[in-house]
């Protein structure tokens, strides 16, 4: 039953962004027709998140900072130039309203029943997950009239922050939801082999809602006329707890193809070992926060990039005849001895769990509500810090079965997570540096640019979206506003044409599909280097 079930669960990343009751309709005739059980549709539901997570990383590789083009290669086009339309990025759009669509099918066919509120709250919660990120790269969107189908064929639009409120909403009731189930002997649990993130462990959906809820009140506040709305609102957040570990999918992905992890495949390498990335490679810019440029730090560098320190490098836009050619046979990403071996690093292996959110995302965060004293603590945000890096060195060196390779011991050897103690090979390397030293970070700014900078380096080429988020949010980490600069000083192409001080975008714009069907609701007026997310108010 179990590998029936993984079978189906697999199924769903070849599935791509089909909605699951389009996948499930086999019954063609509308009078008799057939559907989905909730308790089916939720897990395929999951590995679709999972399988759109990447495509949102890898639709920011480039713009992020993360990729740079290679020598020899033509047809980059707005890749280079960032002169986006609305024919790009749509996947991102129609994924999300898809993949939310199947969360809404599960609520509906639950309805009020008590005993399926594991599954509601679930539902409830990645429904939230799904429109937060749809929100951080749109702004304003079809929300509150939106997944009603003939209902509302052309939904209106809802204001970003209101959008952002009810998901709070949402998340906070989910919490609660659970809670209370779990004082009853009547809740249905959930299947360890139904659940492909959590395995049933409601404390664990808990603490990641209340970590996503987190995320998001960090966003409001920053912003003037939400600050009053947000921060009360933190204290709320420090009974439940936050995410522990990384919160991984992994319905049972083996190398065959369309039934392997995402990331590995874009990554690395498909089924039959044909390597991923045969025109892009890391960019100079990501390549100094590991080689001594800007930060010395080995031990992650080396388990992410191939031939490190040497890797293959450039500055996107780049063209010239010294532009960098990829390394041979293999990716920048992988570090393995070969395709049929799995490794460490960012590209373990095509077993290895697909990243929704990072425990290091979760320390950072509570990293920065403490430094800007959201929440309580004892040193400002220290502690939390410090265990933001041990995480991201712990979550590289995961295998791909995801186990940790490295003991307490050697973690602590890399960054000490000890209270109160300031060491580890990290740190002696580099010297001085408030982005590495949180103590010499004396200052809010300070704190902020070390946090930022460091949830950085943790997410980059697993999380890019939420990498360039921050980056557009805060400004950090620091980039020369001058395109012209040496590639270490930006993450800007040299070909762009943007008009931001920064050369780099502020947002991506509406699929022309949204301006053919539905004109009159659709926010016009959207500049790729002028429309911000509201949460970007620098």
């Amino acid at each position: 039953m179990k590998k029936i079930l993984n079978c189906l669960l697999i199924s769903a990343v070849v599935l791509g962004f089909s909605s699951c009751e389009k996948f499930l309709d086999v019954n063609t005739n509308p009078n008799s027709a057939t559907e989905a059980t909730a308790a089916l549709v939720l897990p395929q539901a999951i590995v679709g998140t999972a399988s759109i997570s990447n495509t949102f990383s890898q639709s920011y590789s480039y713009p992020a900072g993360m990729f740079a083009n290679v020598a020899g290669v033509g047809g980059y086009g707005a890749t280079l130039t960032y002169a986006y339309t609305t024919s790009s990025f749509t996947g991102l759009w129609t994924s999300t309203l898809d993949n939310a669509t199947d969360y809404k099918y599960v609520i509906d066919q639950n309805g009020t029943d008590a005993t399926l509120a594991y599954s509601t709250s679930i539902a409830r919660i990645m429904k939230a997950f799904a429109f937060a990120r749809m929100v951080d790269q749109y702004n304003d969107i079809p929300y509150s009239k939106a997944l009603l189908g003939t209902g509302a064929l052309t939904p209106t639009y809802d204001k970003a922050e209101d959008v952002y409120k009810d998901l709070v909403k949402e998340t906070t009731e989910a919490i609660a939801a659970i809670t209370a189930a779990q004082g009853s002997a009547a809740t249905l649990a959930i299947a360890s082999t139904a659940d492909p993130m959590f395995k049933g462990d409601m404390d664990k959906w808990k603490r990641f809602a209340n970590t996503l809820r987190l995320r998001m009140l960090i966003k409001m506040a920053g912003v003037p006329a939400l600050t009053a709305y947000a921060t009360p609102l933190f204290a709320t957040t420090a009974s439940v707890g936050y995410l522990t570990d990384d919160a991984l999918v992994n319905p049972g992905y083996i190398k065959e193809a369309g039934r392997m992890n995402p990331v590995y495949g874009s990554l690395a390498a498909s089924a039959t070992n044909v390597r991923s990335q045969t025109s892009a490679t890391t960019t100079k810019w990501m390549l100094a926060f590991y080689n001594g440029v800007k930060l010395n730090d080995v031990a992650r560098g080396s388990v992410i990039f191939r031939a490190f320190p040497n890797t293959p490098a450039n500055q996107l836009g780049d063209e010239s005849a010294g532009a960098v050619a990829p390394i041979a046979t293999y990716t920048a990403w992988f570090t393995g001895a070969d395709f049929n071996t799995t490794a460490l690093g960012v590209a373990k292996g095509p077993t290895q769990g697909a990243v929704i959110m990072l425990k290091a995302e979760s320390d950072f965060l509570q990293a920065e509500a403490q430094a800007r004293g959201y929440i309580t603590s004892i040193d400002a945000g220290r502690q939390a810090f410090v265990n933001g890096i041990a995480a991201s060195y712990n979550y590289l060196y995961k295998n791909a079965s995801d186990v940790a390779t490295k003991t307490t011991a050697e973690v602590n050897a890399y960054i000490n997570v000890t209270a109160g103690v300031v060491g580890g090979t990290y740190l002696n390397a580099n010297v001085g540096s408030k982005l590495v030293d949180y103590n010499l970070a004396t200052t809010l700014p300070e704190r902020i640019e070390a946090i930022i900078t460091q949830k950085y380096i943790a997410l980059a080429n697993i999380n890019n979206d939420e990498a360039f988020n921050e980056y557009r949010r805060t400004a950090w980490p620091r980039v020369v506003t001058n395109g012209a600069n040496p590639p270490t000083d930006t993450f800007a192409s040299k070909a762009s044409v943007a008009t931001t001080p920064d050369k780099i975008i502020t947002r991506i714009l509406y699929p022309q599909e949204e301006y053919n069907l539905n004109p009159s609701n659709v926010p016009t007026n959207i500049g790729l280097y002028t429309s911000k997310i509201f949460w970007d108010v620098n």
